[in-house]
């Protein structure tokens, strides 16, 4: 098989999300897993692990009546993207089918857009998956943490400054990242939120 053009700015837009202040990180996620359906023969279901993202996570969504036990073949790679003056969180993928040799062509091809070795991505190593239980969680604190750096964007600091203001907030009340990012969004419709009293 050949990589879709779909699937391929799939894999580039979840990639850069990943890293971009407001992306909504789920809807990458939507669309590559449907991409991904489309694209791949016996497609079963994908996993994402991306270690450096703030907060880290990792994700398995099988498809739809799939189970892990069904899975006979699978594909691991990382994609790194870069753009906007810095470097974005390398991203693990790893794809799942259920018909042995189903990734072979889609790995030479992954390897030749992605500019890496061919022995840089893995072929069915990881048949075992374990089904993450907080995929909602998870996608929904990476997200709203980017929502939260993108208001404070909005309200006319640098991403740099959005990063500082979101640990200030941190500090001020004793919570976590996505915690701060809740207190952000959930007083954007004030005129002077609690957390903006003092300027960088």
């Amino acid at each position: 098989m050949t990589i879709t053009e779909s699937l391929a700015t799939a894999l580039a837009t979840l990639t850069q999300a990943l890293d971009q202040p407001g992306a909504d990180i789920a809807v990458g996620l939507d669309r590559l897993t449907a991409d991904a359906a489309a694209s791949i023969p016996s497609y079963k279901g994908l996993s994402i692990i991306v270690s450096q993202s703030e907060p880290p996570f990792a994700v398995t969504v099988l498809a739809s009546g799939n189970q892990p036990g069904e899975i006979r073949t699978s594909l691991r790679f990382t994609i790194r993207a870069e753009g906007g003056g810095h470097e974005h969180p390398p991203v693990d993928l790893i794809f799942y089918g259920g018909s042995p040799g189903t990734f072979v062509d889609l790995a030479a091809d992954i390897a030749w857009l992605t500019n890496q070795p061919l022995d840089a991505l893995t072929l069915d190593e990881h048949l075992t998956v374990t089904a993450a239980s907080d995929i909602a969680t998870q996608l929904d604190a990476a997200s709203e943490i980017n929502q939260a750096i993108g208001v404070l964007i909005g309200r006319g600091l640098t991403p740099h400054e959005a990063v500082l203001r979101l640990e200030q907030i941190v500090g001020d009340n004793a919570t976590d990242r996505h915690g701060a990012a809740r207190i952000v969004l959930d007083t954007m419709v004030s005129r002077s939120p609690p957390w903006d009293q003092t300027s960088m």
